[in-house]
């Protein structure tokens, strides 16, 4: 419990290091990604040694929050499971990417592997459960975006599962942290495979029926529906935001975890719930970099910037 106590404590005192809102807004207007680093490189010092493509941006950032996780794993051994799942969003892209290549999906740039490495890679990055489902996903049903779904969809389950165990107060209070992440998995995976045009019964056997406030009928009956717009009125029904794409979605859920997560985070809770907090926070501000630095490198307005990537 001490090295919990060191760990909250830890994360009290970097509430000064998050970017504001209106500090986020500032780098909007940066003149390119030159500019961009320079503004936040007192608070993200390996960003100094990274090309400057929004690729290489958004792998440094990443890293970095990598690190940071894993300092607190050390400092609270407790909540370390815990943490290694909240590390896995993002370090799941390159897991996806390593299964791609090794189904054939897609064609590695760097070093060739053998597939029998690859496997190994992958057990050793903790992605073996999510390998073998993913496989079989796709191996059924032959959809690339899919495979992202299993790697999210199986990190959420793992979660839920750890924060059970953990029970007490700290799972009450992030019961409805835990619900937003499985509703929007669920809502952006019906939205985009309606869109996609993807097999419903693969939909179907994606979607986490139980922890989310979309009752499982509903769910079930959402998978049925004719269009996008169909699921959206149903979902709207049953007290969720009215939303127009996947985007909006995004925005939406991001926004409400943000509040949700700085209450929890700024109101002195003195437990994981205050460390889950400051780190989702965090992420929220490197989700925000990176969409600025992708938007830059598009040419686009600050203003647009402001409106359409800043969530």
């Amino acid at each position: 419990m001490a090295d919990l106590i060191y760990a909250v404590i830890k994360a009290s005192a970097r509430k000064g290091t998050l970017l504001s809102d209106q500090q986020l807004i500032d780098l909007a207007s940066s003149k390119d990604l030159k500019d961009l680093m320079n503004r936040v490189k007192d608070r993200y010092p390996n960003l100094s040694s990274v090309a400057l493509t929004p690729k290489a941006i958004e792998e440094g950032l990443l890293h970095s929050y990598s690190q940071e996780i894993s300092e607190f794993q050390k400092a609270a051994p407790d909540i370390s499971m815990i943490l290694k799942i909240v590390r896995r969003e993002v370090e799941q892209w390159e897991a996806v990417e390593l299964l791609k290549t090794k189904l054939g999906i897609i064609t590695s740039s760097g070093q060739k592997r053998e597939k029998e490495d690859i496997s190994a890679l992958l057990k050793v990055m903790g992605f073996s459960i999510e390998a073998k489902k993913a496989t079989m996903i796709y191996e059924k049903y032959k959809v690339p975006a899919l495979i992202d779904s299993v790697f999210t969809r199986q990190r959420i389950v793992d979660l839920s599962a750890s924060l059970a165990r953990l029970g007490g107060d700290t799972e009450e209070k992030l019961k409805k942290f835990l619900s937003y992440k499985i509703d929007v998995f669920n809502l952006d995976l019906l939205i985009r495979g309606l869109k996609n045009d993807i097999d419903r019964n693969a939909l179907s056997e994606l979607l986490i029926y139980n922890g989310g406030s979309v009752k499982s009928q509903t769910l079930k009956e959402a998978v049925k529906q004719p269009t996008i717009e169909k699921v959206l009125t149903l979902i709207e029904g049953v007290g969720l935001p009215k939303v127009e794409s996947a985007r909006d979605l995004e925005r939406y859920y991001e926004q409400t975890v943000s509040r949700l997560m700085s209450k929890t985070y700024y109101n002195g809770y003195l437990e994981a719930g205050a460390i889950l907090g400051y780190l989702e926070l965090k992420l929220r501000e490197i989700r925000d970099i990176i969409r600025i630095a992708n938007a830059i490198s598009r040419g686009l307005e600050p203003k647009k910037i402001v409106q359409e990537f800043i969530f």
